[in-house]
C-alpha cells in the first residue's frame, strides 16, 4: 500500500510504529454509544441542533457549544466564547470551558488537554468529560435541565 493510499485511509497523515500503535489503541477505546448519549444531552441542554453526519469533534471545536453547554448548567461560569474562526480563539475558549469545569467541581482527572478535542487527538477523555459535567451539573443549585450520568454520592459522616 502506498503512502498516499494510507494517508487517505487515515483521513490524513498516515502512521507509522509506535503513533500507528497508540492511535490503534485509542481507536479501540472509543466508544460510538457514549458518543451519541453526550450528542444527545449537549444538544437537549443547550436546545442546539447538529448537522445530520458531523462527528461530536466537528461540533465542539470550536469551543462556543461547550461553553453554552456549561453556563446552561449554570449561567455565567463561563464567559461569552468568541465566534471568530482562527485557531487560538477557539483554543481559548475550550480553555475556558475546562476553567468553568473547574469550578464546578468537575474532577481533574476527568478534564482534556485542550488539543485532545482540538486536534481529535483523544475523543474518549472529551466524552469521559462531557459525563463528569453531567454529574457535577446535579449538583448545581437551580439546574434544572435532563440528568446525564450517575449521581455522586453524599458524603455519610459518622461519628462514634
Amino acid at each position: 500500500m502506498s503512502y498516499e493510499q494510507r494517508a487517505a485511509q487515515c483521513g490524513g497523515e498516515a502512521l507509522y510504529g509506535l503513533d500507528k500503535e497508540l492511535a490503534e489503541k485509542a481507536a479501540a477505546k472509543y466508544d460510538p454509544a457514549l458518543e451519541a448519549a453526550c450528542r444527545g444531552w449537549i444538544q437537549e441542554v443547550v436546545g442546539v441542533a447538529f448537522e445530520e453526519g458531523s462527528t461530536l469533534q466537528a461540533e465542539l471545536k470550536s469551543g462556543v457549544v461547550l461553553c453554552q453547554l456549561v453556563n446552561a448548567v449554570k449561567p455565567g461560569a463561563c464567559r461569552k466564547p468568541s465566534t471568530m474562526a482562527m485557531p487560538f480563539k477557539q483554543m481559548e475558549n475550550i480553555s475556558n470551558y475546562l476553567a468553568a469545569c473547574d469550578a464546578l467541581s468537575v474532577p481533574k482527572h476527568d478534564q482534556f488537554q485542550t488539543v485532545a478535542l482540538f486536534e481529535g487527538k483523544d475523543m474518549m477523555a472529551v466524552l469521559t468529560n462531557i459525563v463528569a459535567l453531567g454529574r457535577a451539573a446535579q449538583r448545581v443549585p437551580g439546574y434544572k435541565g435532563p440528568v446525564f450520568g450517575a449521581k455522586l454520592a453524599d458524603a455519610n459522616v459518622r461519628e462514634f
